[in-house]
């Protein structure tokens, strides 16, 4: 044989080989890529009332959009605005009997009570007279001892009645103890408090919507009794979805927070939409078995959640599945961990 001839031949697969270890062995374009599939989800609310009772309204249907703060649904509110106007009644009167406290008596009740001490205060003189001379007239033998008596019981008792008038004069000039009115300004306080008790389960009596989002779920109706914290309607906030993808251990040192990342769903051939690496799992699992595959399933991953961030139209809806497409880049594993996220 002619070696010249044989020069091509293996020239030839010299080179094949070179291209085989760059391109199959080394993965091609897609060494660098990692591709992951998962499911749209979306942040949702199941919201209920803080407090048991019969629904009255419920303001939305299923598929409606709905604005931060609008109100949902409301239940009947006959029994607590009828316990608010009994707590409102007795605030009033607490501030009625305060207000009097703190102002004193009353011109009338002071001219009333010293007008009373003087009264008595001529009986108690009248009676001192009458006892010195029935004691002259007994001294001089023209009276009895009973007499007597009589006359010194007379004046002990209009003494006393004159001490009693003194003291409610005095006590009508001065007004209330202060302790009593620092007692009535706690019992104000306590009819505040009952006022804005009310108020709260008032405000809990009704159901606003926590972000702008689209009621997916009707759970109950009105005319129907539920308790405190049972489900009324679920809202999704479309404005917050993501992908959940699991890269392999071995890969995910590729991935970081803040990444770039390509979405794409078979709904939508030839559409792709931007995504961005949101949260990465700090700890590692075997893959979900909703993985097909048991050779899959016994892998060590982390899950990596990828917020859409280029879907204005909302074309991912929560269910679709999608496929994630990052850009590796190696060397960044110090940041790779970490986040915040569902």
């Amino acid at each position: 044989m002619n070696p010249k001839k044989i020069v091509p031949p293996i020239a030839a697969l010299v080179v094949l080989a070179l291209v085989l270890r760059f391109t199959v062995l080394r993965g091609g374009p897609d060494a660098d890529t990692i591709v992951a599939s998962g499911t749209v989800e979306a942040t949702d609310a199941q919201l209920g009332f803080q407090v048991p009772g019969r629904i009255d309204t419920i303001a939305v249907e299923e598929g409606n959009a709905v604005r931060v703060g609008q109100m949902l649904a409301r239940l009947d509110l006959t029994e607590l605005e009828a316990r608010r106007a009994q707590a409102q009644a007795q605030l009033a009167a607490a501030r009625a009997l305060l207000a009097e406290m703190e102002s004193g008596a009353r011109t009338e009740e002071v001219a009333q009570s010293r007008a009373a001490f003087a009264a008595t205060d001529d009986r108690m003189n009248d009676a001192r007279r009458d006892l010195d001379r029935t004691r002259t007239l007994f001294e001089g033998g023209a009276v009895s001892r009973e007499a007597l008596d009589k006359a010194q019981t007379a004046f002990e008792v209009a003494r006393s009645q004159r001490d009693q008038a003194s003291q409610g004069l005095q006590l009508v000039e001065a007004g209330p103890r202060r302790e009593r009115i620092g007692a009535q300004r706690a019992v104000v306080a306590q009819a505040e408090a009952a006022v804005r008790q009310v108020d709260a389960t008032l405000a809990n009596a009704v159901v606003h919507a926590p972000f702008d989002g689209v009621v997916t779920v009707r759970d109950r109706e009105p005319g129907e009794v539920v308790g405190a914290g049972t489900p009324v309607l679920t809202v999704t906030n479309l404005a917050d979805r993501w992908v959940r993808i699991y890269v392999r251990e071995d890969r995910i040192g590729a991935v970081r927070l803040g990444q770039p990342a390509t979405i794409t769903a078979d709904t939508y051939p030839g559409r792709t939409y931007g995504g961005q690496v949101a949260y990465i799992a700090s700890e590692a699992e075997f893959t979900p078995r909703t993985v097909q595959t048991t050779e899959e399933r016994v892998k060590l991953v982390y899950a990596v959640k990828v917020r859409i961030t280029g879907d204005a139209a909302v074309d991912l809806k929560p269910g679709v599945p999608a496929d994630v497409r990052l850009e590796a880049q190696e060397g960044t594993g110090a940041q790779a961990h970490g986040g915040t996220g569902r």
